[in-house]
């Protein structure tokens, strides 16, 4: 029978497909009422058993939940929690919703558990993997693999069935193969080798990798707006209507007359300072500023300056991009489902979600890195460090940074308490009220550094189990709100924070705090941190609100991050003092103490500035780097020191040539946790075409104990990573094994 995946939730319809098209034919059909036998928090008490597959160890069954935003976690908790106590090994669920025609199929998979080397009959590890079904969903996925796959033929086979490997490393081809037509260059796509000439141009040049530059931050900010697309309002209005950002969008210049004034005069331009053109055009009137950065147009990169005469770009005549090219674009990012949440490790939605826009362009990236080039082609879209590597270091460094705390020494069984509050599959905290607000300070005062943080896959990492831990022990987000807003030093950003936290769901308080106060991270290429910080803003509209009526449509403009990630090569520093000058350079940290402290408050009221008082803050901070350059000059200091100092720019994202924490984070004392994967390149490597210098040359001279021309750079970032720390701190890094049987 054929089944129609955009209707509601058909019981009989479905199992004539289970029956008929999709399970073995061992697949036995029931519809048995069987009660929850525990207070479930989402799904109703009485669920449908609907039937088993031995050969599959499969049972399936029917949950009703309460709410259409389903909490993806709480309910894959509860339904852990039914399908142990029912003594199953594999579960098919429909999870349907009381409030909407949408609904979910889940695969709930569990591991048999070994205890030494023992297979004992209990299970562990469950999973949850979902399709997303009903009027809004895409088909593509869900026909690609439940129907024209034809029957499931064993337990491997329908695991395969729920792959999000195989969605994404699907979706990684296809963006990756029109990237190659854009840019040019060669691409393998299936058993062909392609060479393709560049359909985009660029101004005053055709540098290829300036083309990849420019097409990297194009397609990271049209799928961007993708997801933005899908979050709607209760009367069903999207952030971006389907006029702006559709296939049928597309007419003549579609860059230059629709994308280019969303990117540059809508979405980084409070509403009431937009220009008339803007204001009184149908179609972007209820798309609400989102500031943070991510669209502040930079002439050498963008290509974008208006005349403001005839109120058009002056590049209208030489920037050009097909309108064929985003057609077929669209066309792909139409076929599939997108989700603005992202999955965990135990909660994976069949979607295309914010990590796998890191996965993409950690994999394009690489491409266009001289040094990574090869490598991630013959990857073929696996250029990625796997998210369950990324959590199990997670947890880790946090396991390891909270027991080293006084605090906590004495607690009875603290190792195992406080690794039940980083498992998804356990809600119970089992600190009392005191120790739950001695962990919420800890977590409070807490700094995480990811020195090599390419589209941020460890610092989101770090976000999602800290908010873990604090919706378990803070669950309504009062105590660590109350440490957020004391710390702001300035009494007009406190209020408005105030004011606006009020309103706000409790993650998204939670998410704030974290994001602001805890993660830092480094990449050498500017647009590996531009699309960290585009998931981070991601997170963060995961739990706004829309509301037409409001300001904004309810929509908190998002925080400014040029303070949380900065573009530059962590491995070289300041240009150092000269020998002569090191008795001036002693006391210069307590004569530039005013300096510094200006910085400081400047850094905090900038993360959430707006507006025009965001333009004020920049020129503010400018102004104080040449106050802080001029001085050092004054008392003696290097010229290049101070020119360094002077010539940063922060709230571009432009990378820089030297990292130091204490001017870039206003971080003195060190981090508690630097996580990374850190690069493996040959110092021996040439640094690019065309040059005889070497990796080696570049820090031969950055004072390294452990330099050795013939090593490695990821030694180098140990040493680093090292030195960041403060006392007592954590390094995890993932490592190449060849530093136990190398001379270096």
């Amino acid at each position: 029978m054929r089944l129609n995946f955009n209707e509601p939730y058909n019981r009989e319809n479905w199992l004539g497909f289970l029956r008929q098209k999709f399970l073995p034919e061992d697949y036995k059909v029931a519809a048995e009422k069987t009660e929850i036998d525990f207070k479930s928090k989402y799904i109703n008490t009485n669920v449908l058993y609907l039937g088993e597959s031995v050969s599959l160890h499969l049972k399936v069954y029917e949950m009703y939940h309460h709410s259409e935003n389903d909490p993806r976690i709480g309910l894959s908790r509860d339904a852990f929690r039914f399908i142990d106590r029912q003594k199953v090994k594999n579960a098919l669920i429909f999870f349907i919703s009381e409030n909407s025609q949408n609904y979910r199929l889940s695969l709930i998979t569990r591991e048999l558990k070994l205890e030494g080397k023992k297979i004992t009959t209990e299970f562990t590890n469950p999973k949850r993997y979902s399709y997303f079904m009903g009027p809004d969903v895409k088909k593509h996925t869900i026909e690609e693999f439940l129907v024209k796959k034809g029957r499931v033929k064993d337990e491997e086979d329908l695991k395969s069935r729920f792959s999000i490997e195989i969605v994404n490393k699907e979706f990684y081809h296809k963006i990756a193969s029109l990237f190659t037509e854009l840019t040019g260059g060669v691409r393998k796509i299936g058993k062909k080798t392609l060479e393709f000439e560049p359909k985009l141009k660029l101004p005053d040049t055709s540098d290829h990798t300036k083309l990849q530059e420019f097409a990297v931050r194009l397609i990271g900010r049209i799928i961007f707006c993708w997801f933005l697309k899908k979050k709607k309002s209760d009367s069903g209005i999207p952030l971006i209507p389907e006029e702006v950002l559709s296939v049928n969008a597309i007419k003549d210049n579609y860059y230059h007359k629709i994308l280019e004034p969303l990117f540059f005069e809508v979405m980084n331009t409070p509403i009431n300072e937009r220009k008339d053109s803007i204001s009184n055009n149908e179609f972007f009137k209820n798309i609400p500023f989102l500031n943070g950065g991510l669209f502040d147009p930079n002439l050498h990169q963008d290509y974008y300056r208006v005349d403001d005469i005839q109120e058009k770009s002056i590049y209208q005549n030489t920037l050009k991009i097909p309108d064929e090219w985003f057609k077929k674009f669209f066309s792909i990012l139409e076929l599939y489902n997108f989700t603005i949440d992202e999955n965990t490790s135990v909660d994976i939605d069949l979607s295309v979600d914010p990590e796998m826009l890191g996965r993409i362009f950690e994999n394009l990236l690489a491409e266009i890195n001289p040094e990574t080039q090869q490598t991630a082609r013959k990857a073929t879209g696996s250029y990625y460090t796997p998210r369950p590597i990324v959590e199990y270091m997670v947890d880790e460094s946090l396991v390891q940074y909270l027991s080293n705390l006084q605090d906590f020494k004495n607690i009875d069984d603290f190792d195992s308490k406080i690794r039940n509050l980083l498992d998804y599959t356990k809600e119970k905290n089992e600190f009392t009220k005191k120790e739950s607000l001695k962990i919420i300070d800890a977590l409070d005062k807490i700094k995480i550094l990811d020195p090599a943080c390419g589209s941020g896959a460890f610092p989101m990492g770090i976000l999602q189990k800290m908010l873990l831990i604090l919706q378990k022990i803070d669950p309504e987000s009062i105590e660590w709100m109350i440490k957020q807003i004391e710390r702001i030093p300035n009494q007009a950003v406190k209020k408005a924070v105030e004011d606006e936290m009020m309103n706000k769901d409790w993650d998204y308080i939670h998410k704030m705090g974290i994001i602001q106060n805890a993660i830092y991270g480094v990449d050498i290429q500017a647009i590996a941190v531009e699309i960290a910080k585009l998931r981070f803003f991601l997170t963060l509209m995961v739990d706004e609100t829309i509301d037409d009526k409001k300001p904004n449509r309810g929509i908190n403009p998002l925080p400014n991050l040029s303070f949380k990630f900065v573009a530059t090569n962590t491995l070289i520093g300041l240009p150092k003092a000269e020998k002569d000058e090191q008795m001036v350079f002693m006391d210069f940290d307590n004569l530039l103490d005013p300096l510094m402290k200006k910085l400081e408050n400047l850094r905090e009221k900038f993360f959430y500035a707006r507006g025009k008082e965001k333009t004020k803050i920049e020129k503010e901070f400018k102004k104080t780097q040449t106050e802080i350059a001029g001085f050092l000059t004054r008392e003696g200091s290097t010229n290049k020191r101070a020119i360094a100092l002077a010539n940063w720019k922060p709230f571009k994202d432009e990378p820089t040539s030297w990292f130091d924490p204490k001017w870039m984070f206003g971080i003195k004392d060190g981090f508690d946790i630097v996580i990374a994967n850190p690069p493996y390149i040959q110092l021996q490597k040439s640094l690019g075409e065309g040059t005889n210098k070497k990796y080696a040359d570049l820090y031969k001279n950055e004072g390294f104990e452990t330099f050795e021309r013939t090593g490695d750079i990821y030694v180098l970032f140990y040493e680093k990573g090292n030195s960041l720390l403060r006392e007592n701190g954590i390094l995890t890094f993932i490592t190449s094994n060849k530093w136990m049987r190398a001379n270096y």
